[in-house]
């Protein structure tokens, strides 16, 4: 009786482990998919890691790139004065000779008699120096005394010259950069309490970072993901330690500050135009010009919240106006 009872427990016990098997089965699948999402996660993220780093390397040597190119143009410039410099003061120009010594001494060795008005070149072989020698040294030193007034001639030349181009284009709105950017991030400025460092696409394939004095005006929440109207063309300034390369423009009153809104479907990179200003933008605003200090008060709000500068509105091409949200009558910077 009693082996009778035992066994009917058993087949009990055996029937309820069939019929859970399911359920583990089932469990353990369940489990083995989550593993697999964990390890696509970690994944992706180490990619999202990957990808800022690269972006951030590519944003520093582009920026490398173009000072290169810029300091080449300047050194070719300073050499092309030197030397018109030079022969205007009859200074004759020998071409550079190589690196070997025998040919060096063959040029010397070649190098015709200075003419009349040409400065000779003392040999560095020449132990002692003669008397002739000596009144050489003296002429080329007056020599060099009489080029400095000529070079700062030219100096102050290139820069008249190079003034007149700027002054010739007319001091209005269509001399700033204005775009459509999208905040991707904001995040607040590790250094200072009332800003924002916010990485902002305009069109141009790698984000630009700026600086905005927002934190007051703006919740964090509201700056993500939001499209703005930037002004690109100022010249970079840090901020706090930061680099920032554009501005965000809003309407501004001593109590409130408001990010102007883009025409529904404006996207990052569309210009934004004024009809009646023609012209394409700086490349770079002259902070020694004053351009954006004498544009700035002209721009304005007018009564139905429609940014404007001297009552033309910010348009986008075939998209629409940008407004503010409700601020009227009010200044724009």
């Amino acid at each position: 009786m009693v082996c009778f009872f035992w066994l009917m427990l058993l087949a009990r016990f055996l029937r309820k482990m069939a019929s859970n098997n399911p359920t583990v089965n089932r469990l353990e699948q369940k489990a083995a998919e989550a593993d697999q999402v964990i390890e696509y996660i970690k994944m992706q993220i180490a990619l999202l890691k990957e990808k800022a780093v690269l972006q951030a390397s590519k944003r520093e040597e582009k920026k490398l790139r173009v000072e290169n190119c810029r300091l080449k143009r300047e050194i070719k410039a300073l050499k092309e004065q030197l030397v018109q410099t030079e022969i205007r003061n009859g200074v004759r120009q020998i071409p550079v000779p190589s690196t070997s010594s025998d040919e060096q001494s063959d040029h010397v060795a070649a190098a015709p008699k200075p003419e009349k008005h040409e400065v000779p070149v003392v040999p560095v072989s020449v132990s002692k120096t003669s008397a002739p020698a000596g009144e050489q040294v003296e002429e080329k030193k007056k020599e060099k005394k009489r080029e400095k007034p000529d070079k700062k001639g030219e100096k102050k030349e290139k820069k008249t010259t190079s003034g007149g181009d700027d002054d010739s284009k007319p001091v209005d709105v269509s001399r700033l950069d204005l775009r459509i950017g999208l905040i991707v991030t904001a995040k607040k400025h590790p250094d200072a309490d009332s800003l924002y460092v916010e990485e902002v696409d305009v069109g141009e394939g790698i984000p630009r970072t700026v600086v905005s004095g927002l934190v007051n005006h703006v919740p964090i929440d509201k700056m993500q993901n939001r499209i703005a109207v930037m002004l690109c063309n100022l010249k970079p300034a840090k901020m706090r330690g930061v680099v920032s390369q554009a501005m965000v423009m809003c309407a501004s009153s001593p109590d409130k500050v408001e990010i102007l809104d883009p025409p529904s479907g404006a996207v990052p990179g569309d210009r934004v135009t004024f009809e009646t200003y023609p012209g394409e933008p700086d490349k770079e605003l002259n902070p020694k010009k004053k351009i954006w200090e004498q544009i700035q008060p002209d721009l304005s709000t007018n009564d139905q919240c429609v940014a404007t500068y001297k009552g033309v509105p910010f348009e986008v091409k075939g998209k629409g106006v940008c407004k503010a949200q409700t601020m009227a009558n009010s200044g724009i910077k």
